[in-house]
């Protein structure tokens, strides 16, 4: 090689690794990962601050999933696409649930209600 396209490599190479170096993940969003599942509400508390919903899900013919998750005021709750409280949920009601596990807990990212 020659010594100038040498000295060009050098700095590049140093450039590239720096710029590689200031690109550092989100510690909350590499501590969270989301979840769907689909199921019945067998549970409303809003007597609690946040409010707390339990969705019972199907695994197989003998075994389900219950899931409970905090719903804060940046849960997205709709029915038919259209934007409801939480105070409209009621234990029976088919339900999409989306929710994030975080240290602090579970909380619902969206309800949707079939």
């Amino acid at each position: 090689m020659t010594r100038v396209r040498q000295q060009w490599q050098v700095p590049f190479a140093v450039a590239a690794l720096l710029g590689l170096l200031s690109i550092v993940p989100s510690p909350a969003a590499a501590s969270e990962r989301t979840y769907r599942v689909h199921g019945q509400v067998v549970a409303v508390n809003l007597d609690q601050t946040p409010h707390m919903i339990v969705v019972k899900t199907p695994l197989s013919k003998y075994n389900d999933m219950t899931v409970g998750a905090k719903v804060t005021a940046q849960t997205r709750i709709t029915r038919k696409g259209k934007q409801i409280t939480m105070q409209t949920i009621r234990v029976g009601d088919m339900v999409k649930l989306t929710y994030v596990k975080q240290r602090a807990g579970v909380f619902a990212r969206r309800i949707q209600l079939q």
